[in-house]
Formats: C-alpha cells, sequence, structure tokens
C-alpha cells in the first residue's frame, strides 16, 4: 500500500514537472517548433546540422543543445528600383535600391527589375551547412549573382545607344540571370521582369533633344512626301483632263477624216460609173423624148437635155 502511494505520488510531481516544462516551453517558446505549409526546419544538435529538414508539423528539441530554424518555401520576390530601398522587407517581398553598372565607356547606369526566387526545399539543410546560415546564404547565391549579371550586361552596351536597344539588353540579362541559377543548388529561378533602364539626367536630356529633332525631321519628312504626293495626284489629274481632251479631238479629226474619204470614195465610184456608154443612153432616151436633133458636146459625148430647153437658149 505505501509502495502505492508512493509511485501515484511519483507519477503526480512527475506530471506536475511535465506540465511546467510545457507551460515555460510554451511561454517562452523553446524546446518545439511549429513547421507549417510552405515551410521547413533545420534542426541543429550542438554544432552539425541534421541534413534531413523538419517537415510541416510539430518538433520538440533540446533547448540550448538543440535549436530549429524555421524557413519558407514560398517564392520570394526581389524588387529593385528607385524608391525601393526605404520600403520595409516581408518574409515574401523584398526592397532593393536598383541595380548599378557601368557601360564600355565607364559610365553608370541603373536597371530597375524584379526577380522572384524559390528555395530548394529539400537543400535547406546541405545551405545551412555550407553556408552558415539563410541570409548569409541568400547574399551570397541571390543578391550577389543578380549584380554581377547586371554589371556584366551593362559594360556590353553604350550609354549612347543603350535606350534604344532595351529589347537586346533585356535578353542579355535574362541569359545571364538564367545561366546563373542553373548553377545554383539552394536557390530556383521562377521569373524576370525588367522595368526600366536609367542613365544620369544629364545624358538622358540629351537624348530626349536628339530623339525630339529626330521626330520633328520625320515630321518635315512626311509633309515633304505629302506635298510630291499632291502634286503628283495634280498632274495626273490634269494630265487626265488634257488626255481626254486630246483623245476627243483625235475622236473628231478620225470621223471627219473617215467621212470625207467615205465621200471621196463615193463621188469615185458614181465618176467611175459614168461612161461614155452610160451617157450616149442618156443622150438617146432623151432625143426619142424631146426631137430629132440632140446637140453634142466635144466629139464623141452628146448633150443631155430636153429640146425645148434648146430651142428657148436658140431664141
Amino acid at each position: 500500500m505505501e509502495n502505492l502511494v508512493r509511485t501515484i505520488a511519483g507519477g503526480i510531481v512527475f506530471g506536475i514537472i511535465i506540465f511546467i516544462v510545457l507551460g515555460v516551453m510554451a511561454l517562452t517558446k523553446t524546446g518545439f517548433a511549429i513547421v507549417n505549409d510552405g515551410e521547413r526546419g533545420i534542426l541543429k544538435t550542438g554544432t552539425k546540422y541534421d541534413m534531413t529538414e523538419l517537415t510541416p508539423g510539430y518538433h520538440f528539441f533540446i533547448p540550448i543543445y538543440q535549436t530549429v530554424d524555421v524557413k519558407t518555401i514560398r517564392p520570394k520576390l526581389i524588387n529593385y528600383s528607385k524608391t525601393e530601398g526605404n520600403n520595409q522587407d516581408s518574409e515574401l517581398l523584398i526592397h532593393e535600391p536598383m541595380l548599378e553598372g557601368l557601360d564600355s565607356k565607364g559610365i553608370p547606369i541603373s536597371l530597375a527589375l524584379s526577380i522572384e526566387i524559390r528555395p530548394v526545399a529539400d537543400q535547406l539543410a546541405e545551405m545551412y551547412k555550407e553556408d552558415g546560415d539563410f541570409e548569409n546564404s541568400f547574399y551570397k547565391k541571390v543578391k550577389q549573382p543578380n549584380r554581377e549579371a547586371v554589371q556584366s550586361t551593362l559594360s556590353k552596351f553604350s550609354v549612347d545607344t543603350i535606350m534604344d536597344k532595351r529589347a537586346e539588353v533585356e535578353k542579355a540579362l535574362n541569359d545571364l540571370i538564367i545561366a546563373s541559377y542553373a548553377r545554383n543548388p539552394y536557390f530556383k529561378l521562377e521569373g524576370i521582369n525588367l522595368k526600366d533602364i536609367v542613365v544620369p539626367e544629364q545624358i538622358r536630356q540629351k537624348q530626349l533633344d536628339v530623339q525630339a529633332a529626330k521626330q520633328d525631321a520625320l515630321k518635315a519628312a512626311e509633309l515633304i512626301v505629302k506635298a510630291e504626293n499632291e502634286a503628283k495626284a495634280q498632274a495626273a489629274v490634269s494630265f487626265g483632263i488634257a488626255e481626254k481632251k486630246r483623245i476627243e479631238a483625235q475622236g473628231n479629226a478620225d470621223a471627219t477624216l473617215i467621212e470625207a474619204k467615205s465621200q471621196a470614195t463615193a463621188n469615185k465610184l458614181i465618176a467611175d460609173s459614168i461612161t461614155d456608154k452610160v451617157l450616149q443612153d442618156k443622150a438617146i432616151t432623151a432625143w426619142e423624148k424631146g426631137g430629132s436633133q440632140v446637140p453634142k458636146v466635144g466629139a464623141t459625148i452628146p448633150f443631155i437635155g430636153k429640146i425645148e430647153d434648146l430651142n428657148n437658149i436658140s431664141k
């Protein structure tokens, strides 16, 4: 009986101790870790990392001797822009100033862009083992390669022409960043977006002036072409009117010529049809109708007419 009481008392004391320990752990948030979906935990025992990442769930560890670092494996967006360096970072959004580099002549140029990366879930423990912690690895494997890619890209272009070669700049930058992350075992590239190319203000103003001059020259050229087209159109109209009049005049002349030729042909046919035999027949017919004498004109061809008319003439 006494042993039973001791056992029960011991159990109660042990339970109280466990309860107190759990309470302290809950209040101080030590001794256990909660890994949520989209996260992984890295357990460190003494000076060594456990090479198996902790998956979502509750995990207990020995305070002081062991530590658990919980990190997200969701995509992180790094936004590089003129004012982003002053904004507050969050777990999934990091603000950075524009990345700067030198062009082929040594003139500074800045790029505003965003790069999205994702930590590789099953490489977090290896990352901690190699680089010490997440932040250090993020700087070495993400921020530094991004900066180097921008610097290398800008060195291939000149500040004088880079604004007109945005597509080429974007392609060169994408190629370098993609190649860099292909060698990165701890972070996967999700996307790149080039937003703006920023050159020194003095040079930018000069480029704007040149662009305005080009626009004015282009407008002047367009006006010249328009005037030339209008002149050609007017000339075509005038030529068309003149050609119409010429064709009409030619048609009238051709009609007159055809009519004259037709009349001449008709006259010739009539003339050819009046032979000596026809004239003699006409004379005989007239003689029979008008009298016994028929005067003659010339040696062979008799005069055709009425005898009464001849008699009147003789009187």
